[in-house]
């Protein structure tokens, strides 16, 4: 096949049963994220009913981080023993049952039991997802594949968030529990569809090889690049780059921290630099579809160009982050405001598209043991959140000015690194 036939042959790749597919898959990734963070826009609520206090619900979302970060590892190795399809089915059950447990809590700590219940699962789904999706696309379009599925999670921050909050509000936090419960067992059903058996037609349909970690070693060769070498990576040989994984993970680490610094706090910030919390809803409503957006537009590039994708998003969320520092200063009102939404866009956009642009990279480079690989990074992902909203804590004590400011200096960090170590591996004849 030409180079130039490739475009054409990525794109007859993704028919419309692949395309339904994935957004089954992607409907995965949205109840569980959904289910995450339905506490924060109705805290008061569940305060007030579990007889807690509010800072006791918040908990719920900074404990639930950790125990997915301690648990990812050791579950995904627990899962290999099954098919990818049945761990995955069983983490959505799990789901549900932790949904029906928070629905029924008559007290603080059956709902914290519901959360580790979730939380414990939520490595499973997070590492199996993407790898999964691979396996129903050619290895030309696994950015593609990745983008599409992470547009769930983008997708919880759009209407998931806000609607559990406005559905909590016209029939109460537990029935909207329910609602989330009914919803993800729809998911769990059509899973089993999605990932069950293709028939031969469709295979052959395929123009290359899916990225399938069960593939024959005899399904051909692909080009990899980390840094500015680059390494053809034969199916039947390849092995983890471990030290590779690791340095990208490192780098995911301290962006998922400086993320969750000040987005963990945005209600306060949005309050503190505007006087009017009533715009929150607004600038999160932007932040959801700037990330939309992006997550459809990286997966244009990511599975061409993904050093300069990656180069990037890092150089627009340092921009969006930086720019919502401005609020802090002494500026007339319209400038302030303008600075704000500008920013609460570009930040929301260039981290829902890092995502898909790490994640893809932990793939490429973990050869064919992706799952594996996916769990570290799942687990990194984790600590980030429980580092970022934990300093985050503290940097509110003194002002929440600090916030954007180190989450400033820490994304810096990030788009170094990238542009420097180069830890997302190129593909093809990338530079």
């Amino acid at each position: 096949m030409s180079a130039t036939e490739a475009p054409a042959t990525a794109r007859a790749g993704i028919d419309a049963r692949v395309a339904v597919r994935l957004a089954v898959l992607a409907a995965a990734t949205f109840v569980y994220v959904t289910f995450e963070v339905f506490p924060v826009g109705l805290i008061q609520d569940i305060a007030h009913s579990l007889d807690a206090t509010p800072g006791q619900v918040g908990l719920l979302v900074t404990g639930y981080a950790l125990v997915a970060a301690v648990a990812t590892i050791p579950t995904v190795a627990l899962a290999s023993r099954v098919s990818r399809t049945t761990a995955l089915v069983v983490s959505l059950a799990v789901l549900v049952g932790a949904e029906l447990l928070a629905a029924a809590a008559t007290g603080y700590t059956m709902m914290v039991v519901s959360r580790v219940a979730a939380a414990l699962t939520h490595g499973v789904l997070w590492s199996l997802i993407a790898p999964a999706a691979a396996t129903l696309v050619p290895r030309d379009r696994v950015g593609t594949a990745t983008a599409a599925v992470f547009g769930g999670a983008s997708l919880a921050a759009i209407v998931g968030s806000p609607g559990t909050t406005l559905i909590g509000g016209l029939i109460g936090w537990r029935a909207t529990v329910l609602v989330l419960a009914a919803a993800t067992v729809a998911v769990t059903l059509a899973l089993v569809w999605a990932l069950g058996p293709r028939t031969t037609e469709s295979a052959a349909r395929k123009e290359g090889p899916a990225y399938d970690a069960t593939a024959s070693p005899a399904c051909g060769t692909t080009t990899v690049a980390h840094g500015t070498a680059t390494v053809p990576a034969e199916e039947g040989h390849a092995s983890v780059n471990w030290r590779a994984v690791l340095a990208l993970c490192g780098v995911a680490l301290v962006l998922v921290t400086a993320h969750f610094l000040s987005y963990t706090y945005f209600a306060v910030i949005v309050t503190e630099v505007t006087g009017a919390s009533r715009v929150m809803v607004v600038l999160l409503t932007v932040f959801g579809l700037a990330g939309a957006a992006a997550t459809y537009l990286v997966g244009r590039y990511n599975d061409t160009v993904p050093q300069r994708t990656a180069a990037f998003t890092m150089v627009v969320f340092v921009a969006g982050i930086g720019l919502l520092a401005l609020g802090f200063t002494p500026v007339p009102t319209a400038v302030r405001y303008t600075a704000v939404a500008v920013a609460v866009a570009l930040w929301g956009g260039a981290f829902a598209a890092a995502g898909p642009v790490f994640q893809t990279g932990v793939m490429r480079l973990a050869a064919r043991d992706t799952d594996r690989a996916s769990a570290v990074y799942v687990t990194v992902f984790q600590i980030g959140i429980a580092c970022g909203s934990g300093s985050g804590a503290i940097l509110l004590g003194f002002s929440a000015a600090w916030l954007p400011s180190v989450s400033t200096s820490l994304a810096l960090l990030t788009l170094v690194a990238v542009l420097v170590w180069r830890p997302v591996p190129a593909v093809g004849n990338e530079r």
